[in-house]
């Protein structure tokens, strides 16, 4: 157990007013408690009570495995198949003082269990993954440092890519020379969109099986980790030539993109930061095809907190990491991004990924 994380954690439920928070199997679980469990559908979580005191609720199948995995100081409530899971909740909620209180659930939580934990033990449950990521929010210069090299790697795949992309080759040969680079410089957990031709139109496309033809445009977005911190980068690259359409949408994301990057700034107005980037794009004609939020918080998570849209009513505080990626995407025909990843610190922000963003050939 993590217990700054966790002591983190139990000053925002007090602050929300929540007596706890369940955490099922998930990466929010790893970043509190070191490791998580596979989810399955017999209820499993760690409790986190405000006030930092910590107890697991699983099935009697993984109580070893949980006391392995998180030690035998761990207080752990478990029943047999045939027994009430929630019968044990409940006793093990009034044993730590959460009986009747509101309690926050993660993201991965599974509907039923919540619905049954609620009708059978006295407790309210809400939302709660603002508040984990509240509790997260804020990077070490250590995480910073994971993350600038997660991103680094990323930059130096990209680099490398460029001499090896070929018409005739699928996107999934791309994701996996990406990956495999990526691998061999360190990264762990490889991922990618690679999005060719008319693809490109689909902002999260995710398959890799069509061919790559003369003239096609490709838009490449794919990360790693390092010590659990992601990184993930975009850029739209072009296979044997570029129309003038093509070149006139291009210079208008990369525009869109440098302006809100230049206002993500410490201090700024998350609203401000996407204006910098929408204006530009809807004042040159294409405000529709503008689909996607301007950016999104990045940490352990690929998207965590804080996202950069019109209605986050926030300001940028040193430390937070989040993306920029202004895109332009016309359906059916083609679509185009610039992402970077951007840390907001004490004098302005650090852009982590160096790759240039100039028009590419290839």
């Amino acid at each position: 157990m993590n217990q700054v994380r966790i002591d983190n954690l139990a000053k925002e439920m007090q602050k929300a007013g929540l007596g706890g928070m369940m955490i099922c199997p998930s990466q929010e679980l790893l970043f509190f408690a070191g490791s998580t469990p596979s989810m399955c559908e017999r209820f499993q979580a760690l409790f986190v009570t405000a006030a930092g005191k910590v107890f697991f609720v699983c099935n009697l199948l993984y109580g070893g495995e949980i006391e392995k995995a998180y030690g035998s100081d761990l207080k752990i409530y478990t029943w047999m198949d045939g027994e009430s899971m929630t019968d044990v909740v409940k006793t093990a909620l009034a044993e730590n003082g959460l009986a009747g209180t509101i309690l926050g659930v993660n993201s991965t939580a599974p509907a039923f269990n919540v619905l049954e934990i609620v009708r059978d033990c006295g407790v309210e449950c809400v939302n709660g993954v603002p508040i984990i990521e509240e509790a997260r929010i804020i990077k070490t210069q250590q995480e910073i440092a994971d993350l600038r090299q997660a991103a680094h790697i990323t930059d130096e795949a990209f680099t490398a890519v460029l001499d090896f992309i070929k018409p005739g080759m699928t996107e999934r040969d791309v994701f996996q020379f990406l990956s495999d680079h990526m691998a061999a410089a360190g990264g762990t957990h490889m991922w990618g969109i690679i999005a060719s031709g008319p693809n490109s139109s689909y902002p999260h496309y995710h398959s890799y099986d069509r061919v790559i033809e003369k003239q096609d445009l490709m838009i490449l977005d794919f990360g790693c980790r390092i010590n659990g911190l992601c990184s993930d980068m975009s850029r739209t690259v072009f296979v044997g030539g570029i129309t003038d359409e093509q070149r006139k949408i291009y210079e208008i994301v990369r525009r869109s993109y440098e302006a809100s990057e230049k206002a993500a700034i410490t201090g700024a107005y998350i609203p401000a930061i996407d204006a910098a980037a929408r204006d530009i794009i809807a004042a040159a004609g294409y405000g529709e095809a503008f689909l996607n939020r301007v950016g999104h918080g990045i940490g352990y998570m690929i998207h965590e907190a804080p996202d950069i849209k019109k209605n986050n009513h926030r300001n940028l505080e040193p430390g937070m990491a989040f993306s920029i990626e202004p895109g332009i995407y016309l359906a059916g025909r083609f679509g185009m991004r610039i992402e970077n990843i951007v840390v907001a610190t004490a004098d302005g922000n650090e852009v982590l990924n160096k790759s240039s963003k100039d028009i590419i050939i290839l």
